[in-house]
C-alpha cells in the first residue's frame, strides 16, 4: 500500500476514534474498568469502534478481514496510540486474524494478548496492558497461544489500576482454542506493535505541547518565543520521529510478524525515548501539566505503562547483540544493512515521511 494511503488510513481511523472515544471517555472507561463493562459504557463504545470494521484488518479477505499486511495496518495502531485508546486493539487484531487463518471460533469483545509465568499450579500472567477490559485472552505459554476466558478477578494495573491487570487464575482455566506459535515471533509483534503506539503516544504528545506553547503567554509574549522552550520542543521532535521512523521499519519488515532484530530495535528506540519525552512534555506544561484539567497525563501514564510492561530495554539490546555476533558481518555497518535488507525500499521512503 502507498505511503499515502496509509497515510489516510491513519487520518480515517483517527477521526472515527476521536468521535467514538474521546479523551472524557476514556478517562470514564479506564477509571471504572469492570464497573464500565458492567454498565455498558465500555462495550458500547468497543462495539462502536469493531463496527468500522479496522479491527478486521489483518483477517484474510477471504475469512471476512481486510487482508492488510502489518506494514499497512501501522496506521491503525499508531492512531490507536495517538487517541489514548484503553483497549487492547493490537492484541485483538493479531488474536482475530490467528484463530480465523487456524478455522477456530473468535470469540466477541477485545482479546488481549499475556504472557504467563512459569509457576506450578494455576496460571498467572504479567502485567498486561487493557487486560481489565478484555473478555478473553491469548496467554503465550510454552510455543502455544492458549485462548481462555478473563479470570473474575486479577491483580490490578500498576499504572492503569481498571484498565490493565495481571491475571490470575488459581486453577487451570477452560481452554477455548490453541495455536502453536514459536515464542520468538510473538515477542516480535509485541515489539513492533509496541513501537508503533508509542509512536502515535508520542505524536499526540508532540502536537499538544507545541499547541501549548503556541496560546500560552508569559512576559506578555507566547512560551513558544523562548529560545529555552524552542530548543525543548526541538529535542522532543527528534525523540518523536527517531520512534516514528523505527516502528514503521520494524512494520514493514513482513506480512504478519516483524523482523525480530527490527522489532527490538524498534522497542529499544523507544523505551529510551520516552523518559525524555515524558520529562520534557511535563517541564513544557509546567505544574498544570499534572493536573486533571490536561489530557497529558493520560498519554504520558500510558506511555510508561508500555516501557515498563514488555520487553525490556536489556532484552531488545541482548538480542540485537546476539544476532550481530553470530552473523559474519564484518563491520557493524555490514550488520545494519543486512538487517535493513528486509525493509522495501519504498517502505524505507515512507518512513522517513512519517518521521517528517
Amino acid at each position: 500500500m502507498p505511503a499515502s494511503m496509509q497515510q489516510d488510513l491513519y487520518e480515517e481511523f483517527a477521526r472515527a476514534l476521536a468521535g467514538l472515544c474521546a479523551l472524557e471517555r476514556v478517562r470514564e472507561i479506564e477509571a471504572a474498568g469492570d464497573g464500565a463493562q458492567a454498565s455498558g459504557l465500555a462495550a458500547r463504545t468497543w462495539q462502536d469502534i469493531d463496527a468500522l470494521g479496522y479491527v478486521d484488518a489483518l483477517t484474510p479477505a477471504e475469512l471476512g478481514g481486510a487482508g492488510l499486511s502489518l506494514e499497512d495496518a501501522e496506521g491503525l495502531l499508531r492512531a490507536a496510540g495517538a487517541l489514548a485508546l484503553p483497549y487492547p486493539l493490537a492484541d485483538t487484531m493479531l488474536a482475530r486474524a490467528l484463530l480465523r487463518t487456524s478455522g477456530q471460533t473468535v470469540p466477541e469483545g477485545p482479546i488481549a494478548l499475556a504472557r504467563a509465568l512459569p509457576g506450578p499450579r494455576g496460571l498467572r500472567c504479567v502485567q498486561t496492558p487493557g487486560a481489565g477490559l478484555a473478555r478473553t485472552l491469548l496467554v503465550q505459554r510454552d510455543g502455544c497461544l492458549l485462548l481462555v476466558t478473563a479470570p473474575a478477578a486479577s491483580d490490578p494495573g500498576l499504572f492503569r489500576p481498571r484498565a490493565s491487570a495481571a491475571p490470575a487464575w488459581t486453577d487451570s482455566p477452560a481452554v477455548l482454542g490453541r495455536i502453536a506459535l514459536p515464542d520468538a515471533a510473538v515477542q516480535a509483534w509485541r515489539n513492533a506493535a509496541d513501537a508503533a503506539g508509542i509512536a502515535g503516544a508520542m505524536q499526540a504528545v508532540l502536537d499538544r505541547c507545541i499547541t501549548f506553547v503556541g496560546e500560552r503567554q508569559q512576559f506578555g509574549k507566547a512560551l513558544g518565543r523562548f529560545q529555552a522552550i524552542q530548543q525543548e520542543i526541538s529535542m522532543l521532535a527528534e525523540q518523536v520521529a527517531s520512534t516514528a521512523m523505527a516502528a514503521r521499519l520494524a512494520c514493514a519488515s513482513g506480512s504478519m510478524f516483524p523482523d525480530a532484530t527490527l522489532a527490538a530495535c524498534a522497542r529499544l528506540r523507544a523505551c529510551e525515548a520516552i523518559p525524555m519525552v515524558c520529562a520534557l512534555a511535563h517541564a513544557i506544561h509546567g505544574a498544570i501539566g499534572i493536573t486533571e484539567e490536561l489530557a497529558l497525563g493520560i498519554y504520558t501514564t500510558r506511555l510508561h505503562e508500555w516501557r515498563a510492561t514488555g520487553t525490556s530495554e536489556d532484552e531488545c539490546a541482548s538480542l540485537i547483540g546476539r544476532q550481530l555476533l553470530a552473523g559474519d558481518s564484518a563491520t557493524l555497518l555490514d550488520f545494519v544493512r543486512g538487517v535493513m535488507a528486509v525493509v522495501p525500499s519504498d517502505s524505507v521512503a515512507g518512513s522517513a515521511c512519517v518521521a517528517a
